[in-house]
């Protein structure tokens, strides 16, 4: 299997991936690399497909039957082999990965309908962003659950060794009271008796119920507080010797790369490569593990700086940074230096706490590859390979093309999203318009034209995980076409012509792994005719570009990074 290495690579974790998984568990071939490579059993292997079966068609049908219940989607299942190896409730490769625990499938520890509902509760969890109220939400859940299928999750929520086990042990104590919720339209009240509404969910509480979702959400808080305080203890152990081979490469290296902090206000500047004592400061704040993934981090940061520009023939025809850069990410170009930034309070990642998640290096290469791709682009080494007008023609067809699509969809989909595409479109056409919104996406993909040639397989395979995700929480449902180009943007990252990934049918991972089937495909909007022509143009329209080679020292090597 071509990508096992990715798959199980990382000691920490089992990663069950998108394109192995469908409505039934994982593929036949995936199960024979997880009894090749992870010694799993038949037992363990039937129990994984019995409740991920269980999750779906229960979450299908709930979803069916309200809006207040998230739809399923394939998303990876990474299964961690130590409770305490990766911080609690991370998201690793961004919003498109459920993180379990190896016990939470386990046939002498778990039960299927405890799995089942870890896997329902992570969609929640990754869709709203936080623990606390999980678990109340989720009440439309035990509905149907007969007596013996609550009986087999208590059991297992008991046996349960997961950090956070407590959480779901106050659950299993709640469900005599959670079964007598009402719901707006799968369970509406029977008398008009007074119930109190918990926005967004369509539930509805009895009077004489109202204090217990609040007593539920505070423990479930509480429990989610001590397991971050649990891991974070955890690590906490100093490090005087990882301190001092960070600080003392820095002065003696004086590496190419900018670390900030808070702000993003400067700690270390290869200018000023012995003044180390405000990042001193900050990082004996840092455990040792942290440490020296701060260093690896860096190191790697630094290898890929030198790799690039010596990779460029004349470094010095690189432009300065555009004003409005990003100053974010796992890695960024600073706005005021052409120098890479590692900011140790970066957003989201605890840098100073335990090691780094897994993934989180490969897109950090990723990452640094990317942002000294975008002054390559800057710089107009990515040009047009066909005439102008050859490129105007194959816009205007694009334009013309989704023109046909509006036309095509439903009566309700035109009207409900009518307003939008006409304040868009101004005095313009709306295909025109949607046109227009793709070709400001198109310098991303010439960077990512320049970043690939350098990427290694983990980096490719990682930035593409990325950015293949769900745009549900990023645009209204009355923006469908806004979210159509920004899909057919980003659906070119699986396409052959980055060669990004080695993922065997793109396709179905596209559509499975973002609720683009449900929301284009199943609805109704397009069929697969229509999406594959759009796709067709869209990768016809980045086609027009190619890296001009004589601005690099060595020809082209899809292998060439890392």
């Amino acid at each position: 299997m071509k990508l096992a290495d990715y798959y199980l690579g990382d000691p920490r974790l089992t990663l069950v991936p998108i394109e192995h998984l469908s409505e039934a568990g994982m593929s036949p071939e995936f199960a024979a690399l997880l009894r090749q490579r992870r010694g799993w059993e038949r037992e363990r292997l039937g129990f994984f497909d019995s409740a991920f079966t269980l999750y779906w068609t229960r979450s299908a049908r709930l979803a069916q039957r309200t809006r207040s219940w998230p739809v399923p989607r394939r998303r990876n299942v990474a299964l961690l082999s130590e409770p305490l190896a990766v911080r609690p409730y991370a998201q690793i490769l961004n919003t498109s990965t459920w993180l379990l625990y190896e016990s939470d499938f386990d046939p002498d520890l778990s039960h299927p309908e405890f799995a089942a509902y870890l896997l329902a509760y992570g969609d929640r969890l990754a869709a709203e962003g936080e623990v606390t109220g999980t678990a109340v939400r989720s009440a439309a859940w035990w509905f149907e659950r007969s007596d013996d299928e609550c009986a087999a999750f208590v059991a297992a929520a008991e046996r349960s060794p997961r950090p956070d086990a407590s959480a779901f042990q106050a659950l299993a104590s709640a469900l005599d009271w959670l079964r007598q919720l009402r719901h707006e339209t799968l369970r509406p009240p029977e008398a008009p008796a007074p119930h109190r509404p918990i926005p967004g969910t369509g539930l509805l509480v009895p009077r004489a119920l109202e204090q217990e979702p609040l007593a539920l959400a505070a423990r479930w808080r509480d429990v989610g507080n001590s397991a971050l305080s649990s891991y974070r203890a955890h690590w906490r152990t100093r490090d005087a010797s990882a301190l001092a081979t960070l600080l003392d490469w820095l002065a003696e290296d004086a590496p190419p790369l900018l670390v900030t902090g808070r702000e993003g206000h400067t700690l270390w500047d290869p200018e000023q490569p012995a003044e180390l004592g405000r990042l001193r400061g900050e990082l004996e704040l840092a455990d040792g593990a942290a440490l020296r993934e701060i260093t690896a981090d860096l190191q790697l940061i630094a290898r890929h700086t030198h790799t690039f520009l010596g990779a460029i023939a004349d470094p010095a025809t690189l432009p300065p940074p555009a004003e409005n850069t990003a100053q974010t990410g796992y890695t960024y170009l600073h706005a005021a230096r052409r120098l890479l930034a590692y900011n140790l309070h970066e957003p989201g990642m605890e840098r100073l706490i335990g090691p780094a998640l897994p993934y989180a290096r490969a897109m950090l290469g990723g990452r640094a590859w990317h942002e000294w791709a975008h002054l390559a682009d800057s710089a107009s080494w990515v040009s047009l390979r066909v005439s102008e007008e050859r490129e105007a023609e194959l816009r205007a067809a694009f334009a013309e093309r989704i023109e046909d699509a509006i036309a095509g969809a439903p009566h309700a989909v035109r009207a409900a999203a009518a307003d939008d595409l006409s304040a868009l479109a101004g005095k313009r056409t709306p295909g025109l318009a949607l046109a227009e919104l793709l070709v400001r996406r198109l310098p991303d993909y010439r960077t990512n034209l320049v970043a690939r040639r350098f990427m290694s397989t983990d980096e490719a395979e990682t930035y593409v995980r990325h950015n293949i995700r769900t745009l549900r929480p990023d645009y209204a449902p009355t923006q469908l076409w806004r979210m159509l180009i920004r899909y057919l943007y980003e659906v070119q990252y699986l396409g052959t012509a980055l060669g990004l990934s080695c993922v065997p049918d793109p396709h179905a991972y596209f559509v499975h792994s973002t609720h683009f089937y449900e929301d284009f495909l199943a609805s109704g909007v397009m069929n697969e005719e229509r999406f594959a022509e759009l796709s067709k143009d869209v990768a016809q329209i980045c086609a027009c570009y190619e890296v001009d080679e004589i601005r690099f020292r060595f020809p082209h090597s899809s292998s060439s990074g890392g």
